[in-house]
């Protein structure tokens, strides 16, 4: 049995580190990769060729090619080799939030970056939008209130998250746009279990409404306001509930 035991701890520590080789490396390749060593479309060294440079065994080195191929950054092509794929910051965003670890802090967390980002959106929204953007919204607000009273909150929640990213559109800043959909896309599970309140939904319509009116007036202070004040009762309801 300690035999057996020992044997487990000491696989237990190569593993970790391979792990912690693995990481190291595929931060290293990505900051040659940042810094020009390798450009876009260019084809890494061979296995053998990066196992020399980086010091490492072969199995740490597939492990840091992998991270980076989950990364979207590099594109490992069987029998071929490895390429490096256009640096793409919103892959490497939507990647990141996938491998983040849901607890109700990091949640809160979540929100009080939308409430931030979305209340100033709102804003730019309300200052930029044309008669074809409010147009736009009062579909998505009418198809939301139909859904209500049908109680299809399935379909109504699809309507909340077309009106929010309208909303980012219409503010014109593509990055804000990029990390609002992070954002938007990391709660989506958790929008829908709010909305599978009745009173919830019913208190949401209003504030979808407040920010259409404020939006469509082109008052940019309010628009923010009603924005943070939706989303500041998003994210208490779901602290109540908890994940």
């Amino acid at each position: 049995i300690c035999n057996a035991s020992k044997q487990g701890e000491r696989k237990m520590a190569v593993n970790e580190k391979n792990n912690y080789k693995y990481n190291v490396v595929a931060d290293q390749i990505l900051e040659e990769i940042k810094q020009g060593r390798w450009k876009v479309g260019d084809k890494l060294p061979s296995e053998g060729q990066l196992m020399d440079e980086y010091n490492v065994s072969r199995v740490p080195l597939r492990e840091a090619l992998k991270k980076l191929a989950a990364l979207e950054i590099v594109d490992i092509v069987q029998g071929d080799g490895t390429y490096v794929k256009k640096f793409d910051a919103a892959s490497y965003m939507k990647t990141a939030f996938s491998l983040l670890s849901v607890d109700n802090q990091s949640i809160r967390d979540i929100y009080d970056a939308r409430i931030f980002i979305e209340s100033g959106m709102a804003g730019m929204a309300a200052c930029n939008c044309t008669e074809e953007d409010v147009k736009r919204l009062y579909y998505m607000l009418s198809r939301m209130e139909e859904e209500i009273a049908f109680n299809r909150y399935d379909e109504y929640s699809r309507y909340d998250e077309k009106f929010h990213k309208a909303i980012y559109e219409i503010s014109g800043n593509r990055i804000l746009i990029m990390m609002s959909e992070m954002f938007q896309n990391a709660t989506t599970a958790y929008t829908l279990r709010l909305n599978e309140s009745a009173a919830i939904v019913e208190r949401s319509k209003l504030d979808h409404r407040q920010i259409y009116y404020a939006i469509e007036e082109k008052n940019s202070e309010y628009a923010s306001m009603c924005m943070k004040k939706h989303l500041e009762y998003s994210r208490n309801q779901l602290m109540k509930i908890g994940i």
